[in-house]
């Protein structure tokens, strides 16, 4: 049987984080299944507060805290490194808000143990946020659809067995943006999972948060999506006696590109440095 670990990113939300535990736990009483926990800390800001009662299939439970906050890819990213030595485990990464139903969460580590040249990704089928994060939410997977032909209709939440964590880290995109990632770096499957409302408070990502998550997500496949959009425009430019405002359309997709450009560029710049340094100042809890 695999060793099971668990990650769990988190900034500042120990009451959800608790919450979440327990139901951890009673998922896998019903596998007769045990998990070690690592909890990721973004430099949270409240004092560590865990209850550890009536765990009895939680073995152990970790914290990385990070000296710095560094956002959720970032430190997924990080506490993937911590376990890229790791032989026959399964690996399962899931939002500690409440938001990634963990009632699926056997079902991914079961489709995992099969398959274990694949990613397991919760691909998301309802989401319970407002009407327009809804819309802009799917705006975003048809603009990564029209310039990468990918669906990356799913998040954090994913489960895979240990040999693939290198495939995720051979290069920096994990950086940017961990769906995208491993859309780019491993072979994908997905499963079925809605998205559930936070356990408790409101959602941190604004609509700016959203926007800036996007163009990260987009930058991973950022020589792709310029050779797309060379072909997009040498069509636009052939119909441009047809199309209005063709100039401003074309304007708009070179304008994409540089930003797209950009954001890459300022999320890896000294990646090297920042990612040793970041690893030597980790406090292991």
């Amino acid at each position: 049987m695999n060793r099971l670990k668990i990650l769990l990113p988190l900034y500042n939300d120990w009451r959800s984080c608790n919450l979440l535990l327990k139901k951890i736990n009673n998922q896998l009483k019903k596998r007769n299944r045990m998990a070690a926990i690592i909890i990721l800390d973004d430099a949270s800001t409240q004092k560590t507060n865990l209850s550890l009662n009536n765990l009895k299939n939680v073995k152990s439970i970790d914290i990385l805290k990070m000296k710095e906050n560094l956002g959720s890819q970032k430190i997924i990213s990080i506490g993937l490194n911590y376990l890229r030595n790791k032989k026959n485990e399964i690996i399962t990464i899931m939002d500690s808000d409440g938001e990634d139903d963990v009632t699926q969460i056997n079902n991914l580590i079961d489709v995992a143990e099969k398959n274990k040249k694949y990613v397991i990704a919760a691909s998301r089928t309802r989401r319970k946020e407002s009407l327009i994060f809804r819309f802009l939410y799917k705006v975003h997977l048809l603009i990564t659809f029209f310039l990468t032909f990918k669906w990356i209709s799913f998040g954090n939440y994913s489960s895979f067995h240990s040999s693939n964590i290198k495939k995720i880290l051979k290069n920096k995109y994990s950086w940017l943006a961990y769906s995208s990632c491993i859309s780019k770096n491993c072979k994908i499957k997905k499963v079925r999972s809605s998205r559930q409302k936070r356990f408790f408070g409101k959602s941190k990502l604004s609509f700016l948060g959203l926007f800036n998550h996007s163009l990260r997500v987009i930058s991973v496949y950022q020589k792709k999506i310029f050779f797309v959009s060379s072909i997009y425009l040498m069509i636009i430019f052939t119909l441009r006696t047809y199309i209005n405002y063709f100039e401003i359309i074309i304007c708009c997709i070179i304008f994409f590109n540089f930003l797209i450009h950009l954001i890459k560029r300022r999320n890896l710049q000294n990646y090297n440095d920042k990612y040793n340094y970041i690893q030597k100042r980790l406090k292991i809890k």
